[in-house]
């Protein structure tokens, strides 16, 4: 069935047409109403999207600015840390030994106690001279001992020790900075980058360890700082089996051993003459390692060279069984600072000594009973000379209770318990 198309009629056709216009009107209208709410909106979202923008943006600084100062902070706070130690491929001891170079004392100071640490076991060494110390060395100990050091490459290891957080004990025997510069060795150590290398050890080392109680004291006062004194010490079992030469008659030996004194012999050689002069061939006179001057080719008097190790030196001192060794020491500030090292020796081989009533004996010496003191003058040295030559029950008595002495203070095991203590803190 076809459907017809519906006839309009000329007056609705025109109604029609006038609606069209004015729904176009209306919607010109309604498009152009949109316009403009169109146009709020995008400035809106452009507001917006700034805040965003800005938002985002200041969040963004704020990380950056954040991230930068935390890890400000903590390279901050990594640098307070002690350092991670250095990986080395060395065995592991518990004190590695930088030595300025060997002399005796490094026999008597730290040789003798490391080796009786050493065999009781739970302790371990290793000894290197300065120049031939590494990084990876010190790495591989727990403590750096420096023992007379004042190089300023010596120094320089202090500080790698430091860096790698290592505990550093600075060993000093003699009072380098008051040393006087009137002998080859007094100019070494006077020379003034060699001094505040001294000063700086002093200062930096965690423990200074001295020999002498006057040194510390010293030190105390000019650095403002603590030492560690105790007493080194004689290893007996060298002496032990080592017999006095036996000697029925001849003169009575009167000797000394030891380094260049020509200052502290000033004052007795003229007291020596005078012995001389007096008992003639009754006394002699032996000098080992050093000859005053004054006293050459007169008779009864013989020099020995001195150099050999002190395992020998010690054992021979004893055989030589002096009837009187003398010790003659000034007192300076630089004396002061010396060790008994005289009054152990004499005292461990049995011989009675003299000594000059200094700092560094008065504190051993009971006078007339362990040893006998003297005013270090001609007449103080020539008096206790004369005294002690004439009194053999005197000297006896004094030879005995030296060595009585010596044994109950300077015993090795004394001076390896006190390193253990003091020192090594187990």
């Amino acid at each position: 069935m076809t459907r017809k198309k519906r006839k309009t009629s000329g007056a609705r056709r025109r109604v029609y047409r006038i609606a069209r216009k004015k729904f176009r009107r209306s919607g010109v209208i309604v498009a152009r109403r949109k316009s403009r709410s169109s146009v709020g909106n995008r400035a809106e979202g452009i507001r917006r999207n700034a805040f965003q923008t800005g938002r985002h943006e200041g969040f963004e600084r704020g990380r950056r600015d954040g991230y930068a100062l935390g890890l400000e902070r903590g390279r901050a706070a990594a640098a307070a840390q002690p350092p991670a130690p250095t990986p080395s491929l060395l065995p592991p001891v518990d004190a590695l030994v930088v030595s300025a170079g060997y002399i005796a004392s490094m026999d008597i100071i730290i040789i003798q106690p490391f080796e009786a640490l050493r065999r009781r076991g739970g302790f371990s060494y290793a000894i290197h001279e300065e120049g031939t110390v590494t990084r990876e060395m010190i790495a591989a100990a727990h403590t750096i001992v420096f023992v007379r050091n004042v190089e300023p490459a010596a120094l320089e290891l202090l500080k790698v020790a430091h860096e790698l957080g290592k505990r550093t004990i600075y060993v000093i025997d003699d009072n380098f900075l008051e040393i006087p510069p009137t002998s080859e060795v007094g100019r070494y150590y006077r020379d003034p980058e060699r001094q505040e290398a001294c000063r700086q050890f002093l200062t930096l080392a965690h423990i200074v360890k001295v020999d002498a109680p006057e040194l510390g004291s010293y030190i105390e006062a000019v650095f403002n700082r603590p030492t560690m004194y105790f007493s080194a010490s004689v290893d007996f079992e060298w002496l032990d089996g080592v017999e006095r030469l036996p000697r029925q008659s001849g003169p009575l030996v009167i000797g000394y051993e030891g380094t260049s004194k020509e200052e502290e012999f000033a004052a007795v050689v003229p007291a020596l003459r005078r012995i001389l002069r007096y008992y003639g061939g009754f006394v002699s006179f032996e000098f080992i390692g050093y000859m005053p001057p004054g006293l050459e080719g007169l008779p009864n008097i013989t020099y020995t060279e001195g150099g050999v190790d002190y395992r020998t030196f010690i054992r021979s001192l004893k055989q030589r069984a002096w009837d009187i060794g003398i010790a003659p020491l000034s007192t300076t500030l630089f004396n002061n600072g010396k060790t008994n090292n005289k009054l152990r020796e004499y005292s461990a081989c049995g011989i009675p000594g003299i000594y000059s009533d200094s700092p560094v004996y008065r504190p051993w010496v009971t006078h007339g009973e362990n040893g006998y003191l003297v005013p270090h003058t001609e007449e103080g040295w020539y008096a206790g000379l004369c005294t002690m030559i004439d009194n053999p029950d005197l000297r006896e008595q004094i030879r005995i209770q030296a060595e009585t002495k010596a044994r109950e203070l300077f015993s090795l095991d004394n001076c390896a318990d006190a390193w253990r203590e003091h020192i090594f803190g187990h």
